[in-house]
């Protein structure tokens, strides 16, 4: 009896060693290997164009995200500028590795130039790295050497390095004036601003308008900026009541 019981006691401490070992193998060579055989080291793909960048990701059975555009002018059009996480991360796959793309250089505002001398205008432009392409001289009714018009709307937005085309005033030919702008003005505002000009009131044809009050000018003709000879005439079309 007393040798079974040892028998099993040294079967008992054999099997127990047998299990920690099994445990220790698993735990430090099995588990380790079969994590790192689904991790990668995340590359670099700051610098490459997106498409470049997006199909090195995915070969690595990683999900790339585009975020962006953001602009900076140290990457061309299209190049990744920041990725994370970042180049040199253990990461596993299918793991998502946003990626920010480059606008190019910002854009900028086209200034409001009109009115402003020559000078003023070109030294506004080459604040914000715009150029004057061409300048061209018109008769205008303001003063000589003044922009009277700009290719490009306030605010419109240029990439830098653009250049733009002025129109710059020699001075009115002798008997013209600008026709103003006479919408939404009253009829008797716009008889006035147009006498101040030496200008007519011509054809006025009433319009039944449920959005405006009665008397309002909603068109002129010819437009607004264009040049007449003094004593020439406007023609408006005027709103009256809706029945």
């Amino acid at each position: 009896m007393k040798k079974l019981i040892k028998r099993l006691i040294i079967l008992g401490i054999i099997l127990g060693i047998l299990v920690v070992g099994a445990f220790f193998g698993i735990n430090e060579y099995l588990m380790p290997a079969y994590v790192e055989a689904n991790e990668l080291i995340l590359p670099d793909v700051v610098g490459l164009n997106k498409d470049e960048a997006i199909r090195k990701l995915k070969a690595l059975k990683l999900s790339p995200i585009e975020v962006g555009p953001r602009y900076d002018s140290r990457y061309e059009v299209d190049e990744v500028i920041f990725q994370k996480p970042y180049a040199g991360t253990k990461v596993k796959e299918n793991r998502r590795v946003y990626i920010h793309i480059s606008g190019g250089e910002p854009l900028v505002k086209m200034p409001q130039l009109v009115g402003k001398t020559n000078r003023d205008a070109s030294i506004k432009l080459k604040r914000i790295g715009l150029f004057v392409r061409d300048l061209k001289e018109v008769r205008s009714e303001l003063p000589r050497g003044v922009i009277v018009e700009q290719e490009f709307p306030f605010e419109y937005e240029l990439e830098k390095g653009d250049s733009v085309n002025l129109k710059i005033s020699i001075g009115p030919q002798l008997g013209m004036v600008r026709v103003p702008e006479l919408i939404p003005r009253s009829e008797k505002e716009a008889v006035k601003i147009l006498h101040r000009l030496r200008l007519k009131m011509g054809t006025r044809t009433y319009r039944a308008s449920p959005s405006l009050l009665p008397n309002t000018v909603i068109s002129q003709t010819p437009a607004p900026n264009s040049l007449l000879s003094i004593g020439d005439s406007v023609n408006v079309i005027i709103s009256k009541r809706s029945r």
